[in-house]
């Protein structure tokens, strides 16, 4: 396996993956956006079909936004006075969300800084 373009061998597969901005790039053009927002200029709409519909028919990663605290959530998240949440219903997001998760924890180094070492001099 290459990663990259064309390697110009015949018993190699290449692959070009994206990284995990552009894959939160797409699932953020699919996100539902509050009307208020677009006519405030704070954000472009999104191309998500409002409606409620059967989950595997629409985007893969369904969050929804409302005023009030959703009721039954998978997940949410109050942000800017609005709730963004993931229906408990909806298994295509439920499952999408797990395996963003994932891609995230795989991304994690974990590798911080070099805490600082503090010296204190014993024969003074």
């Amino acid at each position: 396996m290459n990663y990259g373009g064309y390697s110009g061998k015949n018993d190699e597969i290449d692959m070009m993956t994206r990284s995990m901005l552009q894959i939160m790039l797409e699932f953020a053009a699919v996100m539902q956006v509050p009307e208020a927002d677009v006519a405030q200029g704070k954000a472009t709409p999104g191309f998500v079909d409002t409606q409620d519909s059967v989950a595997l028919n629409g985007p893969p990663f369904r969050v929804l936004v409302t005023d009030a605290p959703p009721r039954n959530p998978f997940v949410g998240v109050q942000y800017d006075g609005r709730w963004f949440w993931i229906a408990d219903t909806d298994v295509q997001s439920k499952y999408t969300f797990g395996i963003i998760m994932l891609l995230f924890s795989i991304a994690d180094t974990g590798a911080g800084g070099s805490t600082p070492v503090v010296t204190i001099p014993a024969n003074q």
